[in-house]
């Protein structure tokens, strides 16, 4: 998008260095950071949680759209960038934890926006790849009460993983996931350019709406997933061998075969075929028939 400021300069004017364990890609391009923040569609309404603020860049565009920002940055290096920043802003809150071990509820919703009268939550971040995955799916199990939306900056291959539908072989345990919780999509393509250090892969920015009610009734949601999972563990095998095999479900190849047919499914399928909706049939079925 074209629009770059000089990170290279700020990393020097405060001796920071990229931690590669940590998976540090600082953003550089402005266009990219606008887009990202546009999309979340914020107003003063609006308490934002950001994750990995970084340098403090799209922090600052986030303060100035948002009633106000709580930035969860693991690096401590990073707070001699971010503390003046949340001086000059005055709606900025720090918390220098790791975001995957925090209680969200009580760590930053209770003790943050609560208080200060926010009634809406929307999570905006540039992820590191590392850690995308168990960090959208923590906001997302964890019913984080007035979380509406999350923006995520994330691998190309993961927002396709996220966003994907039945059929193709991106469609996996992760988009049945994210599919249960919320409606995704893949906003735009972000290239390594746009960041300092370039990584050696795509990105993309994906956007998760959270669905206020469940789109289908579980008996038990964690079985739910459990069937999930064993369906998609060995992609190559037909449901009835994938299921039947996972001792966990409790279920025979005939519990299997004949739920399969209750749902208008032959008993040849693979996991990929299914919807969402479908694997809500296949498992309400199989947990009534467990032995």
């Amino acid at each position: 998008m074209g629009n770059y400021y000089n990170t290279g300069e700020i990393m020097r004017s405060y001796d920071i260095r990229p931690t590669k364990s940590l998976g540090q890609n600082f953003l550089n391009d402005l266009g990219v950071v606008r887009e990202i923040v546009s999309i979340a569609q914020l107003s003063k309404e609006d308490a934002v949680i950001e994750i990995g603020p970084g340098l403090g860049v799209m922090t600052s565009m986030l303060a100035e759209e948002a009633g106000m920002v709580v930035a969860v940055e693991i690096d401590t290096k990073l707070l001699k960038v971010l503390e003046p920043l949340k001086i000059a802003k005055g709606n900025i809150e720090i918390i220098n934890e790791d975001i995957l071990k925090l209680d969200i509820k009580r760590d930053i919703i209770e003790k943050y926006i609560v208080p200060n009268g926010y009634k809406r939550v929307k999570v905006v971040a540039n992820l590191p790849y590392y850690i995308t995955t168990p960090i959208a799916m923590k906001f997302l199990e964890e019913n984080v009460p007035l979380l509406e939306s999350l923006t995520f900056m994330v691998q190309k291959e993961v927002a396709d993983r996220m966003t994907a539908g039945p059929g193709g072989k991106e469609y996996g345990a992760l988009s049945v996931a994210v599919g249960y919780f919320a409606e995704g999509k893949t906003a735009f393509k972000v290239p390594p350019s746009a960041f300092t250090p370039r990584p050696n892969i795509d990105s993309a920015v994906v956007s998760l709406i959270v669905r206020k009610t469940p789109p289908f009734e579980l008996k038990d949601k964690d079985y739910f997933f459990k069937v999930v999972k064993a369906s998609f563990a060995q992609r190559r095998k037909m449901l009835t061998n994938s299921l039947a095999n996972a001792p966990y479900l409790g279920v025979t190849r005939d519990d299997v075969t004949e739920t399969l047919e209750e749902i208008g499914k032959t008993a040849t399928i693979r996991g990929e075929v299914l919807t969402p909706a479908e694997f809500g049939e296949l498992s309400n079925s199989l947990y009534k028939k467990r032995g």
